[in-house]
């Protein structure tokens, strides 16, 4: 077992808490029985002490090679790899050091630059048709299944040189994502700017405290932290503050903010599902009427019933009236908290996207397709050196990063207490990735689309997208069987 977080970081986590909100630091609550099995693998301590993951990989001297890596800069993701120096910047400085590490145990030199990652992809397909690697390391998303299928890239379980069945590499992603026992695309801690595209709730202290309401750290420590509860919270919030009888996203106030796409991250918060493996491991439709509709109608109630803000075509706008102190809740990524709540005066605190029920065995985080993927074309030939180098890239960061990515977080001040601390390491690590959200597939979109039309009717769009998506899902899958 890796120890994730030490006794004195907690510590310094809660002194922050207190210097930052002035409040008197307390002992978080330990997580209930239903979070223990999801988070042991990486927050365990045991009697010998710590072990750090780069201590179970051996140490090379590849003599001064370069090691050569492109990642995409969409909304600042340069920042997985590329920093020159460090600059106080706290997510900058501490791949400024991993890079350091990983160059001073292996004798490497690190030569790193930033694309789209469109263009990455395309420079590995180029590669793979040419017989030529320009990259040890691209780090594009998971469109890229577009490549894999077509016969371009290497399934990772066949490099012996590295082992993806370590904590380091996210394993939901690897099972979720594969294909015929082969993953293509694989994600983990080699990428912290992925791990802070994972979604969460956050509520505004301030708001909750002047409604004498609880909030739910502990109810969500316990596992009991459920979409019911939040409707029942949020019910009867939204108020129309300037009385001209409307709710409007610049002047009133709501129960609730989100983003049109937080619908899809709600139903998967709830433990849904769009697809299901069979035998051989082949991601197939599983359009559950019922399973999707009692779902669907919660989203319905916590969204509609509750008059929350559902933002449809202005994205900076949600996270605004949350930044401005007008909304109880908010559902946000970790990396757009720093983008839009930077100058946020109230303080807030963070929760899982709430479960479906108790009986829900574990919280689930919602991940995209534009989630960073790492892809290896077939051309490349020292699969042994590159496999190496890339599986220690990222358990360096599991040891000296991801511990600290609340510490990025906090850097917008107001969300430093050691609850929330313990929340993030919650969320990122029990992400999910449905293969229909991820290829895009006919009726991944459902949660979105019902909200915004104000619809629960769940078997009527089922029935309209269940053909287009089963051939859309096949015609994949067949791709990947013949260019395996």
């Amino acid at each position: 077992m890796f120890r994730r977080i030490t006794a004195s970081l907690l510590l310094i986590s809660m002194l922050i808490a207190a210097a930052a909100c002035g409040e008197t630091a307390e002992s978080a609550p330990s997580a209930g029985a239903n979070e223990e099995a999801a988070t042991d693998a990486v927050l365990e301590e045991t009697e010998a002490g710590t072990t750090y993951a780069i201590d179970t990989i051996e140490k090379q001297d590849f003599g001064g090679r370069e090691f050569k890596a492109v990642s995409t800069n969409q909304d600042q993701r340069q920042v997985d790899i590329i920093a020159e120096e460090e600059n106080g910047a706290t997510l900058n400085d501490l791949v400024y050091r991993r890079n350091s590490k990983l160059e001073e145990l292996f004798n490497v030199k690190i030569v790193a630059s930033d694309k789209d990652y469109g263009s990455i992809t395309s420079d590995a397909i180029k590669a793979a048709q040419a017989g030529d690697n320009p990259y040890d390391l691209y780090m594009t998303n998971f469109t890229a299944y577009s490549a894999a299928s077509q016969g371009y890239l290497l399934p990772w379980n066949k490099i012996s040189s590295m082992d993806i069945t370590q904590p380091w590499w996210d394993q939901a992603a690897i099972s979720d994502m594969s294909v015929a026992g082969n993953s293509y695309l694989i994600t983990g801690d080699i990428s912290p700017t992925c791990m802070l595209t994972s979604e969460c709730i956050l509520f505004n202290k301030k708001l909750f405290d002047a409604m004498g309401m609880e909030y739910q750290y502990q109810t969500a420590f316990d596992g009991k932290w459920t979409i019911d509860r939040m409707i029942e919270q949020s019910k009867g919030l939204t108020s129309d503050i300037d009385g001209d009888g409307k709710y409007k996203d610049a002047t009133d106030l709501f129960s609730f903010t989100l983003w049109c796409d937080a619908a899809s991250a709600l139903f998967y918060g709830q433990g849904g599902s769009l697809s299901k493996k069979q035998d051989g491991d082949i991601p197939v439709i599983d359009f559950n009427v019922d399973a999707v509709s009692g779902r669907i109608e919660k989203i319905y109630s916590l969204v509609i019933d509750n008059e929350a803000n559902y933002s449809k075509s202005n994205h900076e706008m949600s996270f605004k009236v949350f930044n401005q102190g007008r909304a109880y809740f908010c559902d946000i990524t970790f990396q757009k908290v720093e983008m839009f709540l930077r100058d946020m005066e109230d303080d807030y605190g963070v929760l899982p996207l709430p479960k479906y029920d108790e009986t829900q065995e574990r919280y689930q985080t919602n991940v995209s397709g534009a989630g960073t993927a790492i892809i290896l074309p077939v051309s490349c030939t020292e699969t042994d050196v590159v496999g190496t180098l890339i599986d220690a890239y990222a358990a360096i960061a599991y040891d000296d990063i991801t511990p600290s990515l609340f510490d990025v977080i906090a850097s917008v001040k107001n969300t430093r207490d050691a609850e929330s601390s313990e929340m993030v390491q919650l969320i990122i690590r029990n992400r999910v990735f449905d293969p229909v959200r991820m290829y895009g597939i006919s009726g991944n979109n459902i949660a979105d689309d019902l909200m915004a039309k104000k619809s629960a009717d769940v078997a009527s769009y089922l029935a309209k997208n269940e053909p287009k998506a089963v051939t859309e899902l096949e015609k994949i899958v067949n791709a990947f069987s013949e260019n395996s």
